[in-house]
């Protein structure tokens, strides 16, 4: 049985004529009811009483016509979700971002595809760039957001947006944080850092900025979660570099310098698996009509 027949067959089921539905089709009525009979042997049933003047169908008939209906709609369905999926306007992916870019890029993005393309289902597991990368490899993920990482060989990336470090520290700081900042003043203070092991180059890329400034750190807490990091430093536990947008919406009684003069910044990358370039080809495409611009991100 084909998808031709069953069509066929839905189409005499709604005429209950052979010759409307064969000029409808069109083909030879003939072999319209020659593709009935076939059909009725296939199933092993008689579909169609063809004993009145006119055709009726039996009560096989009637819920095989019903059951066909569906199936084919359902079809129908599959064919333009699949199409939807190729060109990246539905399915399901799985995003995995560094804490930070819940602050920048990730609500734009999601604000913007639930707008123009809502088919598209999202799941987001925020996690250190290494474990971004695991699952990227892994194909437990399909794309990822993460600042300053080193992109194994394995992995694709491009550049989202560039923006400068900010210096934050807690709102009592005795340290007036106006005009351009010398890091080097800050070299005996605590502080708070996302752990190296976890970072995949984002720490390796701070700690070459305070070598530059003629220091190294003292840290005394860790964290990989720019919240948690943002709290601490509230609590006058230690100071902090962060992008400024991770700042965005943050209402804590902190204050910050952005690093002008540094010119090492924070680079966010969309990163997938290399293997998976030409299937996620539509999805990174769609990506790429919807990721804000460095504006976006700023505002």
């Amino acid at each position: 049985m084909t998808i031709y027949q069953l069509q066929n067959f839905l189409l005499v089921a709604e005429t209950l004529s052979f010759r409307k539905a064969a000029d409808e089709i069109p083909v030879a009525q003939p072999a319209l009811t020659r593709q009935m009979q076939q059909l009725e042997e296939e199933v092993g049933a008689v579909l169609f009483d063809r004993t009145k003047r006119k055709i009726e169908l039996t009560e096989a008939g009637r819920f095989f016509k019903q059951h066909i209906e569906k199936l084919l709609h359902q079809l129908e369905d599959v064919r333009y979700r699949t199409g939807q999926i190729h060109r990246g306007e539905a399915g399901e992916y799985r995003i995995g971002h560094a804490s930070s870019a819940m602050q920048s890029v990730i609500p734009v993005l999601l604000k913007q595809m639930r707008k123009e393309a809502p088919q598209v289902k999202t799941m987001l597991i925020e996690a250190s760039n290494r474990l971004i990368c695991e699952k990227l490899l892994n194909n437990e993920l399909d794309i990822g957001f993460m600042p300053n990482s080193i992109v194994p060989p394995a992995l694709s990336s491009r550049v989202i947006y560039q923006e400068n470090f900010a210096l934050i520290l807690p709102q009592s700081h005795p340290f007036s944080i106006t005009g351009i900042v010398n890091l080097r003043d800050f070299c005996q203070e605590d502080w708070i850092l996302p752990p190296q092991r976890e970072s995949q180059g984002y720490v390796e890329n701070i700690l070459r900025i305070f070598q530059n400034h003629g220091f190294l750190p003292r840290t005394v807490h860790e964290s990989p979660n720019s919240a948690s990091v943002l709290r601490l430093v509230e609590a006058g536990i230690g100071i902090t570099l962060m992008g400024k947008s991770t700042l965005k919406g943050i209402q804590l009684d902190i204050k910050y310098q952005e690093l002008i003069n540094i010119p090492d910044k924070v680079e966010m990358r969309l990163v997938w698996a290399q293997e998976r370039t030409v299937e996620l080809s539509a999805f990174l495409e769609l990506l790429k009509q919807f990721l804000p611009t460095p504006d976006h991100i700023k505002d």
